[in-house]
C-alpha cells in the first residue's frame, strides 16, 4: 500500500484551490489517502514537514516565492535550490497571481461579475492608491483583500482556470503525487 501524502500549504486559499482543483487532474485525495493541511503561515514548515514525515506520510506543498527560505531551511536545503524534486512548489509570487495570470483579465472580470463582485471590484479599482496599477494587480488585490474572498476566489480560479493554463507549481504538485 502506497504512504499516505500530506501537501502543506500556507493558509486556507490554497487548501480551497488545491481540493477545488485535484478532481480535474483525477485526483481523489480522500480514496488516495492525501491530506491537504493548512499550516497557519511559512514559518510552520519545519514543524509540519517533521510531523508528516514522523507519521510516514510522504510530503509535498506550495508556498510562496518570498517564503522561500522556510521550505528550503525545513528541506535542509538552500533558498535558489530546485525544491520541486522534493514536492514543494513555489507561486511566484501567490497563488492568487498565478492563478489571475492563468485566467486572464477578462475572464476574472466575468468570474466577479458571476459572483456579484464586479461593482465592488469597479470601486476598488477607481480608489487612488489603486487606479494606477495593472488590472491583473488590482485583480491579486482586490481578491486578496479580505481572508474569506481570498478562500472562495482560489477555489473558484481553480476550478475554471482552462485546464492547459492552470499554473505550473499546482499542476507540477498534483503530478508530483504520482511520482516515485
Amino acid at each position: 500500500m502506497p504512504k499516505p501524502i500530506t501537501l502543506l500549504v500556507e493558509g486556507e486559499s490554497d487548501r480551497g484551490a488545491l481540493v477545488a482543483l485535484a478532481p480535474r487532474f483525477g485526483v481523489d485525495l480522500e480514496a488516495e489517502q492525501i491530506t491537504v493541511t493548512v499550516i497557519g503561515g511559512a514559518g510552520n514548515f519545519g514543524r509540519a514537514i517533521a510531523e508528516a514525515a514522523a507519521q510516514g506520510h510522504r510530503v509535498g506543498g506550495l508556498y510562496d516565492e518570498a517564503e522561500e527560505r522556510f521550505v528550503a531551511g525545513a528541506l535542509n536545503r538552500q533558498e535558489g535550490e530546485d525544491l520541486t524534486r522534493q514536492g514543494f512548489f513555489a507561486c511566484r509570487p501567490d497563488l492568487e497571481l498565478e492563478l489571475a495570470r492563468a485566467m486572464g483579465v477578462a475572464a476574472m472580470t466575468s468570474l466577479l461579475e458571476a459572483n456579484g463582485d464586479l461593482k465592488k471590484f469597479r470601486d476598488f479599482q477607481n480608489q487612488p492608491a489603486h487606479r494606477d496599477d495593472e488590472a491583473l494587480g488590482q485583480l491579486r488585490r482586490f481578491v486578496s483583500a479580505t481572508g474569506s474572498r481570498k478562500a472562495t476566489y482560489a477555489a473558484l480560479m481553480a476550478e475554471t482556470v482552462p485546464f492547459e493554463a492552470v499554473p505550473e507549481p499546482m499542476a507540477g504538485l498534483l503530478g508530483w503525487i504520482w511520482s516515485s
